[in-house]
């Protein structure tokens, strides 16, 4: 059997392991697990620059030229759909995202989540203001309240499914 290596990242951690793409020494607190064998973490940030290789920051504003008016359409929509909101919005979100996607022609890109979930949240934010536009104006009965907090609770509801949706679908 060999002598022990050191690792090129931790020299005091001892390691027979090799990266299998350039071939130096990494202990296991290193190695990033491949379909076979394990790569360094200098490899691994090398071959993760190619997925954002041909991604500009233009295709930014696509996105958000894309999931603004969809976000808005959708943030009118469905909260006003009471309990199906809970279905709808899941399915919206990843409509945007898809839409998303498909208008910067599958390119990855670090933040496109973010700017998705950005698009939404002002996309959703004038249905929202008016339904509080009544308790921001003047003060209202207790009585009154319970009518805004139903809506205010599906537009909530809203969010929270079309924002998980396109991030879990956006997300790299």
């Amino acid at each position: 059997m060999s002598e022990p290596l050191r690792c090129i990242n931790h020299p005091n951690a001892e390691t027979y392991l090799r990266c299998a793409r350039c071939g130096v020494p990494i202990c296991s607190r290193c190695a990033v697990p491949i379909e076979v064998g394990y790569i360094c973490p200098a490899c691994r940030n090398r071959q993760q620059r190619v997925f954002y290789a041909d991604f500009r920051p233009v295709h930014y504003l696509v996105a958000a030229a894309v999931a603004l008016p969809l976000a808005f359409l959708a943030g009118w929509i469905i909260p006003t759909s009471g309990w199906l909101a809970l279905f709808l919005s899941p399915l919206a979100g990843m409509g945007i995202a898809e839409a998303v996607r498909w208008a910067i022609r599958r390119r990855r890109g670090r933040y496109t989540w973010l700017v998705v979930a950005a698009c939404i949240l002002v996309g959703a934010l004038p249905w929202m203001l008016i339904i509080l536009l009544p308790i921001l104006s003047a003060p209202i009965a207790a009585a009154s309240l319970t009518g805004i907090a139903w809506p205010l609770l599906w537009g909530i509801i809203y969010l929270v499914g079309a924002i998980s949706a396109a991030v879990a679908r956006l997300r790299v």
